[in-house]
């Protein structure tokens, strides 16, 4: 008897993007207007660098963070006749791109201009308690 030649292949279940441009843009305008205040050129032009990369790696974190709540930790891999766990790849990404961002927000706290101090006479303070 001949072997059914058909192989069942499992399909996977396409990924949502959630890495683009849009949510991308949205990032880098929100923490630019966090530094509007800048008025050196210099200064602003390297801000608005640091923004932009910490912008894509928020998104690429929320892509990977969304990744591993939705597939897990760890994933199951065949070599050959093996099968071992091994972790996800998103969460070595996440892991990654995550300690990146947080010494790219270091960075640009150093450079956020300071806040104006609002003027309050100790009537108003007295009066609003």
């Amino acid at each position: 008897m001949a072997e059914d030649t058909k192989t069942k292949t499992k399909k996977e279940p396409k990924r949502a993007n959630k890495l683009t441009n849009a949510r991308i843009k949205k990032e880098i305008e929100f923490l630019q207007s966090m530094f509007a205040g800048i008025d050196d050129e210099d200064k602003k032009s390297l801000v608005n660098s640091l923004v932009e990369e910490a912008a894509f790696l928020k998104v690429a974190c929320f892509q990977a963070k969304e990744e591993l709540k939705k597939e897990g930790l760890t994933t199951e891999t065949v070599n050959a006749s093996q099968k071992f766990v091994k972790a996800h790849p998103s969460a070595t990404i996440y892991e990654k791109y995550s300690r990146q961002y947080t010494a790219i927000i270091h960075s640009l706290i150093e450079y956020l201009p300071p806040k104006e101090k609002k003027n309050i006479s100790r009537l108003a303070a007295l009066r609003n308690g």
